[in-house]
């Protein structure tokens, strides 16, 4: 499978009301910018999206995504995310929006099957 970049995960947890986000870095992935733009009767919406590959055999664990909840960082990035109150956590967010451009995992599409099993996510 063709790869041309390592991503950052922010995959989130909530067990007995508390939320985290436990961050994993995972390296040879495809990560792919999608640019698109609909044109309106008010005008042109762009929505910009990413569609990011993850070979199964880049995996060192079993995994488990929350769409609209983890987060994916291109490269390595060593942001923790302050879960304790809903504050924090939107601190730390905007911290991480500060310094690196990261997009929510929106859809988890498992071909886990094959000679090249792999988890496809859409991204906005």
């Amino acid at each position: 499978m063709y790869t041309n970049s390592d991503v950052t995960l922010y995959l989130y947890d909530k067990q007995d009301g508390k939320e985290s986000y436990r961050r994993l870095f995972v390296e040879a992935v495809f990560w792919d910018d999608v640019k698109q733009a609909n044109v309106l009767k008010t005008g042109q919406k762009d929505s910009d999206s990413v569609l990011l590959v993850i070979p199964e055999e880049s995996l060192f664990e079993d995994i488990a995504f929350t769409p609209g909840k983890d987060l994916a960082v291109r490269g390595q990035c060593n942001m923790t995310i302050d879960c304790t109150d809903q504050k924090s956590m939107s601190d730390s967010l905007g911290k991480l929006r500060g310094h690196n451009h990261f997009v929510t995992v929106m859809t988890v599409d498992e071909k886990l099957y094959g000679g090249e099993p792999h988890y496809e996510l859409s991204c906005k």
